[in-house]
């Protein structure tokens, strides 16, 4: 079943762009057509998979597809890429962001304009967008236009916290309105810290803890056969942003590789299979 996800939390450093980069990847390397799309006002999604000259570029850019004035075909701005295609974002990208906040029906525009006609011809299987990290119009766009989220989080109080104001301020005012489904929440960036531990197990005791994987629950802590839960911090992950490759790109052997693919297998099934 093809499917779009946004990956999104309403606050930055938390390896967004990581999870969404390396989420497309990983569905990719499970033979799916796969499209990224970059709708962070910073590009970061953009440059991290060696596409910063069409971050700065001309016409015709996503700006271009998200407008009242005569939008073109999504297709004429997606570049081709060996694992994925992408849509990048364009340094425009806080006007266009205006834009949809002063249309009736801009919060529809990225659901009309590019999920729907690339998921409904079968053009790609998974579309995965990199949302902006903050409460917004190109945000609530992303979210209306995909019906589902990828939530990543470092395992502090003020990342928590972030999660809790998007439940509170964002998911739930959508939910009200259209079907949005929580895929995963995905501790990220971890490092075996004390803090770490504790905010784990709280999740694991709250409504959300049908939304952790189970490569990130506590239990492994204490396997000795195991890394740890989460994503594991893993200097790789920035040194292939650096370069413009996917984790799989830059370090083929690299133990998160199973981690994502996990992920990718959870936004396959719709969720958890057991959540």
């Amino acid at each position: 079943m093809s499917r779009a996800v946004s990956v999104s939390l309403q606050k930055g450093g938390v390896g967004k762009t990581t999870i969404a980069i390396n989420l497309a990847d990983a569905l990719a390397a499970r033979e799916n057509d796969v499209l990224l799309v970059d709708l962070d006002q910073q590009g970061n999604a953009t440059e991290g998979v060696g596409l910063k000259d069409a971050y700065e570029s001309a016409s015709p850019n996503i700006g271009d597809v998200l407008t009242d004035d005569d939008p073109i075909d999504v297709r004429e701005v997606i570049h081709d890429r060996e694992r994925f295609d992408v849509l990048p974002a364009h340094v425009d990208l806080d006007d266009i962001e205006d834009r949809v906040r002063n249309s009736t029906f801009g919060v529809l525009w990225v659901r009309r304009r590019i999920v729907d006609p690339l998921l409904d011809d079968g053009t790609y299987d998974y579309i995965v967008i990199d949302s902006p990290p903050s409460l917004g119009p190109l945000s609530d766009a992303a979210l209306i236009g995909t019906g589902n989220v990828v939530v990543p989080l470092l395992m502090s109080e003020p990342s928590v916290s972030g999660f809790e104001r998007m439940f509170e301020q964002q998911i739930g005012p959508i939910r009200r309105e259209v079907d949005l489904d929580i895929l995963a929440i995905v501790p990220n960036d971890l490092t075996g810290n004390n803090e770490e531990r504790r905010i784990i197990r709280d999740l694991e005791s709250s409504p959300f803890q049908k939304f952790i994987p189970r490569f990130a629950q506590s239990d492994l802590f204490e396997d000795p056969e195991s890394k740890g839960p989460g994503i594991r911090h893993r200097i790789a992950f920035s040194r292939a942003w650096r370069d413009g490759k996917t984790l799989r790109e830059y370090d083929p052997e690299n133990d998160m590789l199973d981690r994502l693919d996990e992920l990718a297998e959870i936004v396959e099934r719709g969720g958890r299979d057991d959540a």
